[in-house]
């Protein structure tokens, strides 16, 4: 198995140079660089849902013992970031088995993904996200200008 560490992948990325066939996708390229170099952990745990009829998504983050206070949900330049930072207790501990650490977690989003709103119930942040396509933007058939041919149909009886 090919592992890939992040000098590598730097590595390969310094030579994709943008080019005269992708105009306007220099961002693009600024996305791929900056998910290099961001490391997730397995912490907190999170379900994504997705409800393809409704092209919508709920990001579920299991946040028990946090409170809304102590989290933190930004939109930069399409990448959604959750912070979350417990902060330390003045606790004498004999024994200190549940965890409330510091973490991050990032969420890079499609083109017309918008952030609806979020809640936080019972230890649950939830994020309610919606594919918003502008009509501009939606397919749409163009008329051809210029003199229609008939064609001509010959019977023969």
């Amino acid at each position: 198995m090919t592992q890939f560490t992040t000098a590598v992948l730097d590595s390969f990325f310094d030579h994709l140079q943008p080019d005269n066939r992708f105009i306007g996708m220099d961002h693009w390229y600024d996305r791929v660089q900056r998910g290099v170099q961001y490391h997730d952990t397995n912490f907190p745990v999170y379900n994504v849902i997705h409800d393809n009829k409704e092209e919508t998504y709920t990001i579920e983050i299991a946040l028990a013992g946090y409170s809304q206070d102590d989290i933190n949900v930004t939109l930069d330049d399409q990448t959604l970031i959750i912070k979350g930072d417990k902060g330390d207790d003045d606790q004498n501990y004999f024994h200190k088995g549940i965890a409330y650490r510091k973490f991050e977690k990032r969420w890079t989003l499609g083109e017309f993904m918008v952030v609806d709103n979020a809640s936080f119930e019972d230890g649950l942040l939830k994020i309610y996200l919606s594919k918003v396509i502008p009509d501009e933007k939606k397919p749409r058939t163009i008329e051809i200008n210029g003199k229609k041919k008939s064609k001509k149909v010959v019977l023969k009886g």
